[in-house]
């Protein structure tokens, strides 16, 4: 037999067996195709994914900033870490709509007579609306609470320090889930907690892994329902581009105070927003307006998540029986047998 027989024989043999039955399994390893619904640019997308035999999860995307939950999320005034505007739409014969400069408008005047007084109704989707008085009966509106025209007001949270060492009154924010907190159920902080939002809310209380190039990998929970997958709180970007959560002062940034310290140390994703276009620091320009401080800066570059199937908190009536912390959400994700390795496995699914 020369030697161009004996190879042909080897490939037609058991090599060639082996070598297929290792490809097929490699591919059964990485899962079925799917697709996960994203958004970039407030346009829906399709991100592919590898679905995986025990429910886990693995697809590329960016990520954007979801402070709902954080104390300082909304404030009276709308000098929160986001804009009020995105946490309720104006509620128009029995229709959400959009809110806009007009709707705003509306809103201070509501807000300064204590949602008390007719005028404009507010569908409320992201803070707690609570009665005028204690037997008053709150109204349902789409996906929301109605606030406004003496149907409800929005409830006061904490009061909170600004950078300019006044204090602020926050409303109180929320998410689709709760844990327990000082035996208490409570939301889900965006400013300690790193919570991930789905559009599925079957995958509401599992664990996520998170990473990418020159980033902390970082496990989540997923606790907030949405429009699309892609959005984190603020305590997962700290903790994916620095591996630790610091606390952030609210603004406004008063004039006097304009491009010094509190506005140019400010680390992602917080980010200055002033009040007059073109009015960020530069050098040679003195500021003319106040600016807040937002959470809005994202990360662009597509990170890696793995959703793990079999790694989810206890379901309770109010969302999740325990305390939430990131290292108990570690904890969930390794007592459900999902080592490094094991997660770098889906991860690389996503690469080949």
């Amino acid at each position: 037999m020369n030697r161009v027989t004996w190879v042909r024989s080897l490939v037609c043999g058991l090599p060639i067996a082996v070598l297929c039955s290792t490809t097929a399994l490699a591919a059964e390893a990485c899962g079925s195709a799917g697709k996960i619904v994203g958004k970039v640019d407030n346009k829906p997308v399709s991100y592919p994914s590898r679905v995986f035999r025990d429910g886990s999860i693995a697809v590329r995307a960016p990520l954007a900033v979801n402070p709902d939950g954080g104390s300082g999320s909304y404030t009276v005034g709308n000098h929160g870490f986001t804009y009020v505007q995105n946490g309720l739409d104006a509620w128009r014969a029995g229709r959400r709509v959009a809110c806009d400069a007009a709707c705003m408008t509306e809103f201070a005047k509501a807000e300064a007579a204590g949602f008390a007084s007719a005028g404009e109704e507010f569908c409320v989707f992201a803070m707690v609306v609570e009665p005028l008085s204690p037997n008053q009966a709150l109204s349902a509106c789409t996906k929301g609470t109605i606030a406004g025209n003496g149907k409800g007001r929005i409830k006061f949270g904490t009061e909170r320090q600004t950078v300019a060492g006044t204090t602020i009154q926050t409303y109180a924010s929320t998410t689709s889930l709760r844990h327990m907190s000082g035996g208490k159920a409570a939301y889900l902080d965006s400013e300690s907690l790193p919570v991930l939002v789905t559009n599925d809310s079957s995958l509401l209380r599992k664990i996520v892994w998170v990473g990418g190039q020159d980033l902390h990998g970082t496990f989540g929970l997923i606790g907030d329902v949405g429009p699309a997958f892609g959005e984190g709180s603020i305590a997962l970007h700290q903790l994916l581009r620095d591996g630790s959560v610091t606390t952030q002062s609210l603004g406004p940034i008063p004039v006097g105070m304009r491009c010094q310290q509190p506005e140019l140390a400010l680390k992602a994703p917080f980010i200055s927003r002033p009040d007059s276009k073109n009015d960020a620091c530069r050098p040679g320009r003195t500021p003319t307006s106040v600016s807040d401080i937002r959470a809005y800066k994202g990360i662009d570059e597509y990170l890696d998540f793995v959703v793990l199937g079999e790694a989810d908190f206890p379901r309770g009536s109010n969302g999740v029986l325990e305390e939430v912390t990131p290292a108990s959400i570690e904890l969930v994700a390794r007592k459900a047998g999902y080592s490094d390795e094991k997660i770098q496995e889906m991860r690389q699914c996503l690469h080949r």
